[in-house]
């Protein structure tokens, strides 16, 4: 099977050759582990090989997304957005949370899951993009309070990415006091693979991990891999 690579300098090396094109891959971790590097990297990679990409966040402000990662690496990321090879979008959840009775927020989330599909998958067609980033999912699990309407919401979401013929990596965030794989407990058990990045204190200083926690149709590796931040992006250690 022909792979996607990762981005990450060193991961394609542990998964028999990267992401199996059209799956979905969740990066998780606590704050400041990576996972934005590590989705950036995803796409700006595939843009300078010719594979259109499309960051949606979720939480941040598109100019914002895009100065902090310009600021770390020097990407020149509207120099591709101008070429069609990336796309930022910014999709926040506005729903009312209270004052309104169950069967109404039910409709309410659907419409907002599709609404945010509609406009994922619009953003896709348009450059013809072949990789996608949510950044993050958790906010869309925390968003939706009914655990069964936040799964049946995110599983809808995924087999869109999937029919849309697009790779996709969702960010989740961990709660610093949590020992769980995402915030909401959910996406984990619908996409294809769980990487799940960590400091680790090491000599006084802490170090970045990952380990890869599941991949389907793939014999990966179990380690745990020290990481680092270079000028190019993230890359895995090698250890001696």
């Amino acid at each position: 099977m022909d792979r996607m690579n990762t981005g990450v300098e060193g991961l394609d090396a542990k998964m028999e050759g990267g992401f199996y094109p059209g799956s979905s891959n969740l990066l998780t971790g606590k704050t400041g582990t990576g996972k934005t590097i590590f989705a950036s990297s995803f796409l700006y990679k595939g843009a300078l090989q010719g594979e259109p990409g499309v960051y949606v966040t979720t939480e941040q402000r598109v100019d914002d997304v895009k100065n902090d990662i310009m600021a770390m690496f020097g990407w020149d990321l509207n120099g591709l957005e101008a070429k069609r090879l990336m796309k930022f979008v910014s999709i926040k959840p506005e729903l009312p949370t209270k004052g309104i009775m169950p069967e109404e927020m039910a409709r309410l989330v659907k419409s907002y899951v599709y609404n945010i599909s509609d406009s994922i998958i619009g953003a896709v067609q348009e450059i013809g993009a072949r990789r996608i980033v949510l950044d993050s999912v958790s906010f869309i699990e925390m968003f939706i309070k009914d655990e069964y309407l936040a799964r049946a919401a995110l599983m809808q979401m995924v087999e869109s990415l999937k029919e849309a013929g697009v790779t996709s990596v969702f960010t989740g965030t961990v709660p610093e006091a949590s020992e769980s794989l995402s915030g909401g407990g959910i996406i984990e058990y619908i996409v294809d693979t769980v990487i799940k990045m960590e400091f680790v204190p090491v000599a006084e200083e802490f170090k970045r991990t990952l380990t890869i926690r599941k991949m389907r149709r793939t014999n990966h590796s179990t380690l745990i891999h020290p990481i680092d931040i270079t000028k190019d992006g993230l890359k895995v250690i090698e250890i001696e």
